[in-house]
């Protein structure tokens, strides 16, 4: 059983993201709400827990090597099953192509390799072409580019000697995040690897908030969460322009303190193991398939049958890849350092 609560705000946020994504891919017919403007509040989960909790990991072990090639095998093993699984099995059902002429199809290889540099592409030959949300076969990728930046930028920061200036290098970072974007600083709009700027900095705010709690050294506690989530409430009715502000002092504060927390029912989450980050990668392109195979499917039953499906696949992804990987790492080391790393900081990675 875990100490802490942070596999089951994976979980949670993972389901998050999946049902926001389908809500956004559904037919406006079948699809009940005005999915676009529910906030991307599971992405944001992912980069808060990842920004609070990577800092310590670096800080026990300041080795770059180590560091890199831990962040390397929790991401892209997964990424390269998942993409593999959705080019061979998922378009090759969806395509109108033959199998042969799909496969050797130039777009293809290239939704496979630019994904694998974490450039995203979102599109395969003919894959998902009727559906309503037409041709995007896995609008999740987008973010594990900017989420695997911030993860590199960690030791950069973390290099500094001085805890307070590291607390307020990513507190800056954070402000600058959020305020750039609004007085033009910079030009939002170009794209940067594949994302727009306004889109990257949204996310990477998230990420510098964690962090930054992490090295205040922020006590956490229950009760002040709850106060600080009421103020949120009471912003988003009385004053909703001011939202998108107070989210980031609250929004993270919330998720580390509760994360910190052993809450009973929470820290047994993970009991089987963490499948959030396979459901991350999956469950975009499962929703497509299921509508794919069924437009007329009732929102309800569509979204359940994706998610079953994306939670099977994460914890199949966990045990056969994520942990013997894990293993590996532990084998590897001397005796007397035989010690997991802190908590898999799951991508999005989506919205």
């Amino acid at each position: 059983m875990s100490p802490n609560s942070f596999t089951a705000l994976r979980l949670i946020a993972a389901v998050a993201v999946l049902v926001r994504h389908s809500l956004i891919i559904l037919d406006d017919e079948i699809s009940p709400f005005g999915a676009p403007d529910i906030p991307a509040l599971g992405l944001w989960v992912f980069f808060v827990v990842s920004g609070f909790l990577l800092p310590g990991a670096w800080e026990r072990r300041p080795q770059l090597v180590r560091y890199v090639s831990a962040r390397v095998l929790r991401v892209f093993p997964g990424l390269f099953v998942s993409l593999l699984v959705t080019v061979v099995i998922i378009g090759a059902i969806a395509t109108p192509l033959g199998v042969r002429a799909y496969l050797s199809d130039p777009q293809t290889l290239n939704h496979l390799t630019k994904n694998l540099v974490l450039l995203p592409d979102y599109t395969l030959p003919g894959v998902f072409s009727d559906n309503p949300y037409a041709n995007a076969v896995n609008g999740a990728l987008w973010s594990l580019g900017p989420l695997f930046a911030m993860y590199l930028l960690v030791p950069v920061i973390g290099w500094i000697p001085w805890q307070r200036v590291r607390a307020s290098v990513w507190t800056g970072l954070l402000v600058w995040s959020v305020v750039a974007p609004l007085v033009d600083v910079i030009p939002t709009r170009d794209i940067v690897w594949g994302n727009f700027v306004d889109d990257i900095l949204r996310v990477a705010a998230f990420f510098c908030a964690g962090a930054a709690l992490r090295e205040w050294r922020v006590p956490l506690r229950l009760d002040a969460a709850i106060i600080a989530a009421s103020v949120l409430a009471i912003v988003m009715v009385l004053e909703p322009e001011l939202t998108w502000f107070v989210a980031h002092l609250v929004v993270p504060y919330v998720l580390v303190t509760v994360g910190s927390q052993p809450i009973p029912v929470l820290r047994s989450a993970g009991r089987f193991g963490d499948p959030s980050f396979g459901m991350f990668l999956i469950g975009f392109p499962v929703q497509q398939l299921v509508i794919h195979l069924n437009p007329h499917l009732d929102w309800v039953p569509s979204i359940l049958t994706t998610l079953v499906l994306s939670v099977a696949y994460g914890y199949l992804l966990w045990w056969f890849v994520d942990q013997p990987l894990a293993r590996m790492r532990v084998s590897s080391r001397r005796p007397g350092t035989n010690r997991l790393e802190a908590p898999r900081p799951a991508a999005v990675r989506a919205p």
